[in-house]
């Protein structure tokens, strides 16, 4: 297993547990969705800039993608696993609340420059964000559906996430 994606909703840890995949199997890079769709400000590259930027990574013999579910289209064909990160909403929203302070005006490591975070900026996307859960998880769900060749790790807790890492560290492929 060299093609993995750790996808879920906003909040859930994807930066977290790539990093985790990283460290493990340090020959595999690790590359964030939202370093690819993302210019500074907060500002989103055009479409087709983004599409082209995936589709390079995707073709590479191996990596550790983390990003949302809009990247599953375009990836999924070329994964061999995926972790779906989906843990309680508590859970999750307590993480969006927490994180622009653990961050406070400066930018993620995950995040191309000039990403800052500042509470009511990230507060206004949180709440959008967790509005939108079924969604999210309606559009995990449906993409997952269909891919019987992938590995699938659905991750609802600590315990889940740690097997996952544990499971994929060890795979040779």
């Amino acid at each position: 297993m060299r093609r993995v994606i750790v996808t879920g909703a906003n909040g859930v840890g994807k930066s977290h547990v790539a990093a985790r995949l990283g460290e493990a199997r340090p020959d595999v890079p690790v590359v964030s969705f939202d370093a690819i769709k993302l210019t500074s400000g907060w500002m989103q590259r055009p479409r087709a800039e983004i599409d082209a930027a995936l589709a390079r990574v995707i073709e590479a013999e191996a990596w550790i993608l983390e990003g949302g579910p809009s990247l599953l289209s375009q990836a999924l064909a070329k994964a061999d696993s995926v972790i779906w990160l989906d843990p309680p909403e508590l859970v999750r929203a307590w993480r969006l609340i927490a994180r622009p302070w653990r961050n406070l005006g400066k930018t993620r490591p995950e995040l191309p420059p000039g990403n800052r975070d500042w509470p009511f900026e990230q507060y206004r996307f949180a709440v959008h964000s967790l509005k939108n859960r079924s969604k999210f998880r309606n559009g995990i769900s449906t993409a997952l559906a269909d891919a019987e060749a992938l590995r699938v790790w659905h991750c609802v807790n600590q315990r889940d996430i740690d097997a996952a890492v544990d499971e994929w560290s060890r795979a040779v492929g």
